[in-house]
């Protein structure tokens, strides 16, 4: 065995063994995308106040749910995630995490719309450095048959996130309520709402501490390139396989357009149609939505490891299945004649749509060359997180304003929304699936 043959097969042994810690890194990277979604989604549950306390419209309210994050999101993920391609991943995932948990903080001062841009486009710029990182490493310590109970694991975090959000922060809005303001010199009034932000922001700042002291930096596998691609030659794969990317990448975005576009209007719509504020239907949401979740994606992790055993497509097939069969349920939520119907019925819906979530991060990470995985998964991110983050909540706040015209009228573009965006969704990632078969048997062919 020559020496380069030899190096090799050492870094490729951990393609069929979980590299020690690996399950614990896991569970860290899954704190880490909880704490970004709750001081990204946090904000969905001051839709009124701050239209009360600020004069703001709906759609300069979505203005700063979407463009405010997704702007910066957009400018800093590709860059940042060379850099994390090129070894120094865990340095990226606690320094953006640190940055972002203090910008959620700082939200709390803020006292016009300008200033709560300026602190949610800080926050975007720090979170799009995460997740590409965070994915990353992940890939590098389980073997690649447990991968969907990892990425499982890891999607509980993110939609456990979204659920604290909405849940304890609906819990300090109500613990608040009676709280007068505060006039603090030099900054101005200082509100409930605005001192939820302040408490959210605060934790993360001892993760990113945590991380940076217990969490090794995982080993590269077979394929790794260690100064990384360029830009050229990622989009070049990219192109080349584009019989999986474009329809799997479209797909993905109506799919970011429409979840974030719901998540940032559901607490609104619970006041507007049945008379429950944020501090009665964030909790109920909360706890609801993150049981839902949780048994959809560790459901769909299964079911993607029992089809893997027989089909190179498991991954992106249960994404399909998914994606299509939770839509008769996420349409007919909005439409119930009583809350708790609404609640019954979407958190079913939830549940089936989240059986994709492990199956999606295990087939792009698995159909991906080792060094571009950072950057890869930057410009998915980008199109989920960034154009999906901001139309989603634009599009239904425009669409509140000047169509509808009520906004008692919000539950019909929900649902009018979800009628025509899902079936394209699901049509895009059927057609994604044999591709990957192929992108899947070709990254084990070259040791990745």
């Amino acid at each position: 065995m020559t020496q380069a043959s030899a190096e090799a097969g050492m870094t490729a042994a951990p393609a069929e063994t979980t590299v020690k810690g690996g399950w614990y890194t896991v569970v860290m990277m899954a704190v880490v995308v909880m704490l970004a979604q709750v001081d990204r989604n946090v904000i969905s549950l001051m839709v009124q106040p701050m239209k009360r306390d600020l004069g703001l419209s709906d759609t300069e309210v979505s203005l700063l749910i979407g463009l405010a994050f997704s702007l910066t999101y957009t400018i800093m993920g590709v860059p940042i995630s060379r850099i994390a391609d090129r070894g120094f991943r865990k340095p990226v995932v606690a320094a953006s995490l640190a940055i972002w948990s203090s910008a959620t903080a700082l939200c709390g001062l803020a006292q016009n719309f300008w200033q709560l841009f300026l602190g949610r486009a800080v926050i975007g710029g720090a979170e799009s450095a995460s997740s590409p990182a965070s994915l990353s490493m992940i890939a590098d310590v389980i073997p690649r048959h447990k991968l969907p109970r990892a990425y499982a694991i890891y999607n509980a975090g993110f939609l456990a996130g979204a659920s604290i959000a909405l849940g304890v922060g609906g819990l300090l809005l109500g613990m608040l309520a009676g709280m007068e303001p505060i006039v603090v010199p030099g900054i101005g009034v200082i509100r409930d709402w605005q001192v939820v932000f302040m408490i959210l922001g605060l934790p993360g700042l001892l993760v990113s501490v945590l991380i940076m002291l217990t969490v090794p930096e995982p080993q590269r596998r077979a394929g790794h390139k260690a100064q990384g691609y360029p830009l050229k030659e990622v989009i070049g794969f990219l192109v080349a396989n584009r019989a999986m990317h474009v329809p799997m990448l479209a797909g993905s975005l109506l799919n970011s357009i429409q979840s974030f576009g719901t998540l940032a209007w559901i607490p609104a719509f619970y006041e507007r149609t049945y008379g429950w504020g944020p501090s009665v239907a964030g909790p109920l949401l909360g706890m609801v939505n993150m049981g839902a979740a949780l048994a959809g994606l560790f459901g769909g992790a299964w079911l993607a490891e029992w089809i893997g055993k027989r089909r190179d497509d498991a991954n992106l097939r249960v994404m399909f299945l998914a994606n299509l069969l939770c839509i008769p349920f996420l349409v007919a939520g909005p439409l119930m004649p009583t809350p708790w119907l609404a609640l019954g019925v979407s958190a079913i819906g939830g549940a089936i749509a989240a059986m994709g979530g492990a199956g999606y991060n295990s087939a792009l990470q698995l159909s991906t060359p080792n060094a571009m995985r950072g950057q890869i998964n930057a410009l998915y991110l980008f199109c989920i997180a960034a154009i999906g983050g901001t139309l989603g909540p634009l599009l239904i706040a425009l669409l509140t304003d000047f169509v509808a015209g009520a906004e008692e009228d919000l539950r019909y573009v929900l649902v009018g929304f979800r009628l025509v965006l899902a079936p394209i969704d699901c049509f895009l990632i059927w057609l994604a699936v044999r591709p990957y078969g192929k992108a899947y048997r070709d990254r084990i062919e070259a040791g990745d």
